[in-house]
């Protein structure tokens, strides 16, 4: 029983790299969103965090905005984030009722295999950038909807968007298993910090030298990426980590963990990886064309500010990208209008505000994943992203996850849970 409940959680985390190679890709959360679904049928005493009242508000209204849509094809593209903002949703509600299977060090168990994953594709994606993976998906898929560009980039896999061809060096920045190599930077400044979570809860036990690898190597590939937006993310968590253990009194340990970090920094930018992300800072006008979308999104916003325009559309300029993308916030404020935006925000922010007083080690981890979540929006899309960052959310609401150091496995103390169980019927 315990198995079968954690399964639409923990398997799209942990087997992520096989949904990639099957052409599948993100679709797996909403199959997961349906088999929770299934799951909830005639069950009983489901409790809902107040805060996820914004939530339901936020998929409601872009339901409402659906009407703004003026083609087909973007109504496809809004229904399909509209299926992923329920199935994040569903994920959040089942990991919070779920305890007794979706423990701490399960979930962040199914984090390593992610992070591994991701990272072992990664190297593919650095040995082999011109490769082209014709999914599985592929042959069976309608060629209506083969024509779609996201279906299209979901069933037909790029390894890295890598020109040799083109009129300036570019650097291999890999790009699998997702769509952009900012989505790889953005999952990962999400998912390596609970993998170190995990690490911390099995260092008194021999599970943490496989864990210890997949960290050291997932370096390689995440560096190669040169994402400017993932060390922004990694820095909030850290920093965040880093005063929570303050207000603990844990002072040292709050210095000598920002000490260390920024050493590893130091390190890095001195190293050829981090010559060329210094490189691309220097040559790159994405900075500059970000700050011209995103006034041109705010702009046209003004135009239709409470419902917005259903999805992104093409920009003016024919060099930028379409207004609305370029980070999760201005996909919603474009898509949705000032009241979707500010229902977004506000389920974040609220749920952050709710973590502010966990100071134990697992609940300042991960309210440090969610006030990174909420600082990515500016510059990422976070559609996968966010999917780790509802788990995270629900994680953090649950008083059972409140672990100290002697709540770790190999220091006699238990593992499960040290708050109250949940006082319904549904099987946890």
């Amino acid at each position: 029983m315990t198995a079968r409940l954690a399964a639409p959680v923990l398997l799209p985390f942990a087997a992520y790299v096989l949904w990639w190679v099957l052409g599948i890709g993100d679709f797996v959360w909403i199959i997961a969103g349906a088999v929770i679904l299934a799951m909830w049928v005639g069950a009983r005493g489901v409790r809902i965090p107040p805060v996820f009242l914004w939530w339901f508000l936020f998929v409601a209204w872009v339901a409402v905005t659906l009407v703004m849509n003026d083609s087909a094809g973007r109504f496809i593209g809004a229904v399909y984030r509209l299926l992923l903002y329920i199935s994040a949703g569903l994920l959040a509600l089942h990991t919070y009722h779920a305890r007794h299977s979706l423990t701490v060090w399960n979930v962040t168990r199914a984090m390593v295999w992610f992070l591994a994953g991701m990272s072992a594709v990664g190297y593919l994606a650095l040995a082999f950038p011109q490769a082209v993976i014709r999914t599985p998906a592929s042959w069976v898929m309608p060629a209506s909807l083969a024509r779609n560009e996201l279906v299209e980039q979901m069933i037909i896999r790029r390894m890295t968007h890598w020109n040799p061809a083109a009129w300036i060096d570019q650097a291999v920045r890999p790009v699998a298993p997702f769509l952009y190599a900012n989505t790889w930077g953005n999952v990962y400044s999400l998912v390596l910090p609970l993998v170190l979570l995990h690490l911390w809860l099995a260092w008194h036990t021999r599970a943490r030298w496989p864990v210890v690898f997949v960290v050291l190597a997932s370096v390689y590939p995440a560096l190669s990426t040169l994402n400017r937006g993932m060390f922004i993310g990694l820095g909030v968590v850290l920093l965040w980590v880093a005063l929570q253990a303050v207000r603990r009194g844990r002072v040292l340990t709050a210095l000598g963990g920002l000490a260390v970090a920024a050493g590893a920094a130091t390190a890095w930018l001195l190293s050829p990886l981090g010559s060329l992300l210094l490189a691309r800072v220097d040559t790159t006008y994405s900075t500059v064309d970000r700050l011209a979308l995103y006034r041109a999104t705010v702009e046209a916003v003004w135009h239709s500010p409470v419902v917005g325009y259903g999805s992104p559309r093409p920009a003016e300029e024919p060099w930028l990208p379409s207004l609305g993308t370029q980070g999760q916030l201005w996909t919603v404020l474009y898509s949705h209008g000032v009241v979707g935006a500010a229902l977004f925000l506000g389920f974040l922010l609220g749920a952050f505000l709710l973590m502010v007083q966990r100071r134990d080690v697992v609940g300042s981890v991960l309210g440090g994943i969610v006030l990174a979540t909420v600082v990515e929006t500016i510059f990422y899309g976070m559609m996968t992203g966010i999917m780790v960052s509802f788990v995270v959310i629900a994680l953090g609401l649950r008083p059972d996850t409140a672990l100290s150091s002697g709540d770790r496995p190999g220091t006699g103390a238990r593992r499960a849970s040290t708050g109250p169980r949940p006082m319904r019927r549904w099987p946890a």
